[in-house]
C-alpha cells in the first residue's frame, strides 16, 4: 500500500513559529512599573508605645531622592493641632527620619509624609502611632523642690547685733571700769565721799580751836 505524505506550504511553516512567539510574549511577565513604596517604620502603624519616641523613621524599598522642596514629615498631637517634629527630614539610603520634640500628652498622634521617588513621582501617605499616660509620665521632667529663701543682708547684721547689745547690756549691769561690779563701785564711791566730808569737818574743827 503506498502511503500519500501531505505537504506543508511555505506560508504555512513561517505562520507556525510566528504564533509560538507571540504566544510566548502573551505569557512572560510585563515589566514592574510601580513607584518606590514605604516598606516599614518605627514606630509602626498602629503600634502602642510603653516609652515616648525620640524620632520617626519612615523605610523605602528605594532611596528617596534627598531634599527639595517636595519632601516633609510632620508629627500631629492627639488634639490634630499641635505638632512635634523637631527640623527637617534627614536622608540615609532608603530610610528618612526626623528629631521629635518632648511628646507631652497621652494619646493618637499622625504621621504624615510626603517624599519624591527614585523614579521621580512623589509618595505620600499617614501612619498613627499611640502613647500611653505612663510613657508620658515617665518621660516628663522631674520637679525640683523648691528652696526657702535665705534671710536678706540687714536682717543677718540685726540679728548679729543681738548679742553684742545683751553683752554691753550686761557689762554695764555688773561692772564699770577693771571689769568691777557696778555695787562695788557705788560702795566705794559712797566712801570717798564720806572719808572727804570727815576730813572737812576735821579741818574746821581745828580751824576753830586754833582761833580760841
Amino acid at each position: 500500500m503506498r502511503m500519500t505524505r501531505t505537504r506543508t506550504s511555505p506560508l504555512r511553516r513561517a505562520l507556525v513559529p510566528a504564533a509560538v512567539l507571540a504566544a510566548a510574549l502573551v505569557a512572560a511577565p510585563a515589566p514592574a512599573l510601580a513607584h518606590d513604596v514605604l516598606t516599614g517604620s518605627d514606630p509602626e502603624d498602629g503600634a502602642t508605645l510603653d516609652a515616648v519616641p525620640e524620632e520617626i523613621v519612615l523605610s523605602f524599598n528605594n532611596a528617596p531622592m534627598e531634599g527639595g522642596s517636595g519632601s516633609a514629615v510632620v508629627v500631629t498631637g492627639p488634639d490634630g493641632e499641635t505638632t512635634y517634629e523637631d527640623g527637617g527630614p534627614a536622608f540615609d539610603g532608603t530610610d528618612v527620619s526626623v528629631g521629635l520634640l518632648p511628646l507631652d500628652e497621652a494619646g493618637e498622634y499622625t504621621i504624615g509624609f510626603r517624599v519624591v521617588s527614585s523614579d521621580g513621582h512623589p509618595i505620600q501617605d499617614s501612619l498613627t502611632f499611640t502613647v500611653t499616660e505612663e510613657a508620658v509620665a515617665a518621660a516628663a521632667p522631674e520637679e525640683s523642690p523648691e528652696e526657702s529663701p535665705e534671710p536678706s543682708g540687714p536682717a543677718e547684721t540685726a540679728a548679729g547685733e543681738e548679742p553684742a547689745e545683751a553683752e554691753s547690756s550686761e557689762a554695764a549691769a555688773e561692772g564699770g571700769e577693771g571689769g568691777l561690779p557696778l555695787s562695788v563701785i557705788v560702795i566705794a564711791a559712797v566712801g570717798v565721799v564720806a572719808v572727804a566730808a570727815v576730813v572737812v569737818v576735821a579741818v574746821r574743827l581745828r580751824r576753830g580751836s586754833a582761833s580760841e
